[in-house]
């Protein structure tokens, strides 16, 4: 059985192994996601506590992004990340502040990383963003 992927529901299709249609991570009864969450794999730089750290993204919206990580940051640290978006030339810039974080103890086996939400992400960016992940989405 094949199950549909929800851009909008973060609580399906997270790669968990055995996992039935019934199977509600988060508990919610209401999705949590706003804005539709682009698949894709870009390479990221974060910048925490004077740190630099090299991650890849693997997906993105117009308010955030999720980052693959083996040493998840800290809920609500800001951390400072820079991207390319394919087939723009300039990096965007932008602070991301952790929603969420997948470690050994929640993930498992699995994906370990970062939900992210922008919190500074500028006018010109925002419209580069948008206009990526409208372009590029094939649910509308």
């Amino acid at each position: 059985m094949q199950n549909a992927v929800d851009p909008f529901d973060r609580r399906k299709n997270r790669g968990f192994a055995g996992a039935g249609d019934d199977l509600d991570l988060d508990q919610r009864a209401e999705k949590r996601r706003r804005s539709v969450r682009l698949p894709l794999r870009l390479w990221t730089e974060g910048r925490h506590e004077g740190k630099l750290d090299f991650h890849n993204c693997s997906n993105l919206s117009t308010t955030g992004m999720f980052i693959e990580n083996p040493e998840p940051y800290a809920l609500e640290a800001l951390v400072q990340i820079e991207f390319n978006l394919p087939g723009v030339v300039e990096p965007l810039k932008v602070t991301g502040r952790v929603m969420s974080a997948l470690d050994e103890d929640t993930a498992g086996e699995n994906i370990m990383g970062n939900g992210f939400v922008f919190t500074d992400l500028g006018e010109a960016d925002q419209m580069l963003v948008q206009a990526f992940v409208d372009a590029n989405n094939l649910t509308h």
